[in-house]
């Protein structure tokens, strides 16, 4: 759908009904309103839940947490030290690093009129680092309790944080415990209670009003101050079951902004209006064949995930033009680097610059690999588990055959689209492998607990390679399991990570720690780079002006994540 929560691509007839759309909701077929109507994504069944440190809840899957709930800092994952001020004037580090200092915003202020203080910002950073399930950001832990003093916070770590300016300055900022003026019922004390819409109190432009299983609808706060009154009004969220609803919706004027993939989009969706139809997809973040290496993976004692070399082989195997060509319509283009590394942060890619043959591996080459780390073919034509090496990496006994499920939603029809070609390429060069098609609820929800094998999910993106890192390696018991979602743990990954994290970017030591962790990826491949994942943006300019566009990337272009509410109080009447 995007980076977020990317939509994929209209592989099948757009004959499929359209579900949760009317012309009264205020999209786009609805003439001179000033509502904006947005897609972030399909499937995802409605639940009255807005807590924004909750992966399951409405407002995170579909990445709406942006519109009642600001970052300190709005950077750009489009262009290198791009940023503006937001609900901080700015972001300090000390010379070693290790104290990070915030200057709020005077004008950031809560929409139950309460001013937003240095000591909120410091209380939520203090709760997150006492309670894991309200780190949903990935941050370690604080050295020493957060402290504010006038309008200034200061956070303190144990070690030096610059390549972790972005995700420190992008945290967003909710009433938590020991914040003072605000309303009981809108604090949240952790990442697994229900937060119903009306009990929002947020420092955003916009605060969830209505909510029905069909329509979520965001209006205007009165008390927001950060930027000149917006234009738009109000943002209305119908709900889509699959990305096929969503494209009819885009073709009919009835969504103003979506994240969808569209086959023929020149032909199907910019030539039905070309003066108002318009897409934008540039490649924001890589997306790969994630592997579960916790204990809770379905097919644990079947997959022989748990050996590198079979891993290594599997991404090796995968013909990643097919993918590019025909599962991302040609959009994403093929991954060509086993580092993972995007093309925005291609400067630090070394040795690992072009060495995946994006057609993949030939069947000779796979048997090669796969009898040199000791599998052998079965009666069935499958490799199992025979030599010793094979046994000792895997945990497996002897004529176990090698078989995982890869596991996406079928809403999201570009996905859906590459796990069959995957499973279809893998078993070609008699790898067993299954593609497994279920809801986007319970993908989100497998995916929080660790139910899969593997499935295909995009990366953290941005400018720095740290992001990158962080997302796929970092030991999950130190982030709340808010990243690393396949459980791989590797103390050599964590310590190049903290090395990573206190290290400038651009200097030796960061190029040195870079690379360490690109020789894991390569290694070990705890994921295997598939694709340089698009960030969807389709949208119209028949009622709004504004865009992020091709010649203006000033910040992230599709309808998800922190610069959701920057894009749209940017926007102007047509």
């Amino acid at each position: 759908m995007k980076k977020f929560l990317m939509t994929l691509s209209v592989t099948v007839s757009l004959t499929a009904s359209l579900v949760g759309t009317a012309t009264t909701s205020g999209g786009a077929s609805s003439g001179p309103s000033t509502i904006l109507t947005e897609e972030t994504n399909v499937g995802q069944i409605f639940t009255n839940n807005f807590n924004p440190a909750d992966s399951q809840s409405t407002s995170t899957q579909m990445s709406l947490n942006g519109l009642s709930f600001e970052p300190l800092i709005m950077f750009n994952p489009l262009k290198v030290n791009d940023w503006s001020p937001w609900l901080a004037l700015k972001e300090t580090f000390n010379s070693t690093g290790q104290r990070v200092t915030f200057t709020i915003n005077p004008l950031a202020t809560w929409s139950n009129g309460a001013k937003l203080t240095a000591q909120h910002v410091a209380n939520e950073f203090n709760a997150m680092s006492n309670n894991a399930s309200l780190n949903v950001f990935g941050l370690p832990s604080l050295a020493q309790p957060a402290t504010a003093s006038g309008n200034q916070v200061t956070l303190t770590y144990a070690t030096p944080q610059f390549s972790n300016e972005q995700a420190i300055g992008s945290v967003l900022i909710f009433p938590v415990p020991g914040d003072k003026g605000l309303p009981a019922s809108s604090i949240i004390t952790s990442g697994t209670v229900s937060l119903s819409n009306n009990r929002v109190v947020g420092n955003g432009p916009y605060l969830p009003t209505r909510y029905t299983g069909q329509l979520i609808s965001y209006t205007a706060n009165s008390h927001w101050k950060l930027t000149p009154k917006p234009y738009v009004t109000g943002v209305n969220i119908p709900y889509y079951a699959s990305n096929q609803a969503a494209t009819q919706a885009l073709v009919a004027h009835q969504l103003d902004w979506a994240g969808n993939d569209i086959p023929q989009i020149t032909r199907t969706f910019v030539a039905m209006d070309p003066k108002h139809n318009h897409y934008y997809y540039p490649a924001g973040s890589t997306v790969t064949l994630w592997f579960n290496l916790s204990p809770s993976a379905p097919n644990g004692q079947t997959s022989c995930l748990a050996d590198p070399a079979f891993r290594k082989v599997v991404s090796m195997a995968i013909n990643r033009n097919q993918l590019s060509v025909i599962g991302e319509t040609g959009f994403e283009q093929p991954a060509t680097s086993t580092s993972g590394l995007t093309p925005l942060q291609a400067p630090y890619l070394g040795s690992f610059r072009n060495n995946i043959n994006t057609a993949g591996w030939t069947s000779s080459q796979v048997s090669t690999a796969m009898r040199a780390a000791g599998y052998t073919l079965n009666a069935k034509g499958y490799f199992q588990v025979t030599g010793a090496q094979a046994q000792d990496a895997t945990g497996l006994a002897a004529k176990t055959e090698c078989h995982f499920t890869i596991q996406d939603p079928v809403s999201y029809s570009d996905y859906a689209e590459d796990m069959q070609l995957i499973s279809a390429q893998l078993k070609a060069v008699h790898i067993n492998v299954t593609a497994q098609g279920v809801s986007t609820g319970q993908w989100n929800a497998n995916i929080a607990t660790h139910n899969f094998d593997s499935i295909i999910r995009w990366g953290a993106g941005g400018t720095n390679p740290y992001s990158q890192y962080q997302n796929w390696l970092a030991d999950p018991a130190n982030t709340g399991g808010s990243t690393n979602f396949g459980g791989y743990v590797n103390p050599a990954a964590q310590r190049a990570l903290v090395q990573l994290a206190a290290a400038r970017p651009g200097t030796p030591a960061f190029q040195t720690n870079v690379t360490k962790l690109a020789t894991i990826m390569t290694n070990d491949v705890p994921v295997a780079p598939l694709l340089y994942g698009a960030d969807w943006d389709v949208y119209s300019t028949l009622r709004f002006k504004g865009w992020v566009t091709a010649a203006n990337p000033y910040a992230y272009p599709g309808p998800a994540g922190n610069s959701l509410a920057f894009v749209i109080t940017k926007l102007k009447k047509s």
